[in-house]
């Protein structure tokens, strides 16, 4: 094998100035933004910077061309500042096809341009990470930073998460207090500063607080946990959802609400006999919810229905709602939910022996009167 003897071309001081006030001396790889002149310990001023090549200048070299390689040696549209992890690891074998040129010069745009803005880093780009976990059949459920992470690609959780731990407390009201105490304490009260990632591993009415308690106005998308691949990554396509209106002829102080995703709700099992609307995929089934649109799309349909119930029935209606649901489903439940605005939505699930449906929690209580 031949041994390439080509020496890096110098990359003119111009450009390397030019360069480190682009990136405002940070490190550009998307969700790193490390300060590289200065030691992160003693803040002692030092160059810890390294010039990376997107393009690379070598044709052998990661993501090398014959053409391009030789022609953007040094042009700075091809350079990225970037820390010396960051640098290893897109230039690093087993990685050069995850870290294409498109995605580094994704990277080196987004960076550069909010250093243009005078913005700093935007802040939704490293995503703050929700877990919630609840014992599920006897079981304790387990996430995993790495699951987060893989999941978040190409965006990145930032190092510290809320973990909402349940696991531990049987009753459901005090499930609930600790949910809002955390929710109050690390989410709330950030100003809308962040942008958030919710991992849930939990039983449908703890899921559905967590929704309702940081509510409609914080930023958060969820995820769904896959059995067949035991991952997290949102897929693309899924099936629909089809909505069902009663047919009233005048109001009614309570009706049902019945959602049916993950499974079929069993009427015979209902023991109100009230005015039905329902939200419905066309497949029902574990498998139903694929992708994040699909998510999107539920949540419009549920704001329209509560809507109707509303406008139908009046403010002091009563919703009775019974849901077969996945874990992003429960969450955007309450997350939907209209504080100011929505009648009471009271939650049920199956008793332990499946033969009925009982009331487990007011999952909002009308405010206005």
């Amino acid at each position: 094998m031949a041994t390439n003897t080509k020496n890096r071309p110098h990359i003119p001081k111009s450009v390397q100035t030019h360069l480190w006030l682009r990136a405002g001396g940070r490190c550009e790889f998307r969700g790193c933004n490390r300060i590289l002149y200065e030691d992160q310990v003693t803040q002692d001023p030092i160059n810890e910077a390294n010039i990376a090549h997107i393009i690379s200048w070598t044709e052998s070299g990661p993501r090398g061309d014959k053409i391009l390689s030789p022609q953007l040696a040094t042009d700075i549209t091809n350079l990225m500042l970037t820390c010396p992890e960051h640098n290893h690891l897109i230039d690093s074998g087993e990685n050069i096809e995850k870290y294409s040129v498109s995605f580094l010069q994704e990277m080196k745009r987004e960076h550069e341009d909010s250093i243009r803005e005078l913005t700093g880093l935007r802040t939704q780009i490293p995503k703050r990470v929700i877990e919630l976990k609840s014992m599920i059949h006897g079981q304790r459920p387990s996430i995993t930073p790495k699951e987060e992470a893989d999941a978040l690609f190409p965006f990145f959780p930032q190092s510290e998460r809320i973990v909402i731990d349940v696991c531990d407390i049987d009753d459901l009201e005090t499930a609930k207090s600790f949910i809002d105490s955390k929710v109050k304490r690390y989410i709330v009260n950030d100003e809308g500063s962040e942008l958030y990632a919710a991992f849930i591993m939990a039983l449908i009415p703890l899921g559905c607080h967590l929704g309702y308690s940081i509510g409609n106005k914080v930023q958060v998308q969820t995820y769904q946990h896959f059995r067949d691949s035991e991952d997290w990554k949102w897929r693309d396509g899924g099936g629909s959802f089809t909505v069902a209106y009663a047919n009233i002829t005048e109001p009614s102080e309570n009706v049902n609400l019945l959602i049916n995703i993950s499974g079929i709700i069993d009427r015979t099992l209902i023991t109100t006999d009230y005015p039905e609307y329902s939200i419905s995929a066309n497949c029902p089934g574990f498998s139903f919810l694929q992708s994040w649109q699909q998510v999107l799309d539920f949540r419009q349909k549920y704001r329209n229905v509560l809507d109707k119930i509303r406008q139908e029935h009046g403010e002091s209606v009563t919703i009775h709602l019974y849901p077969a649901t996945p874990n992003p489903i429960n969450f955007e439940i309450g997350k939907g939910i209209m504080k100011n605005l929505d009648p009471t939505i009271i939650l049920y699930d199956k008793t332990s022996g499946g033969t009925v449906y009982r009331e487990v929690m007011c999952l909002h209580k009308r405010i206005r009167e």
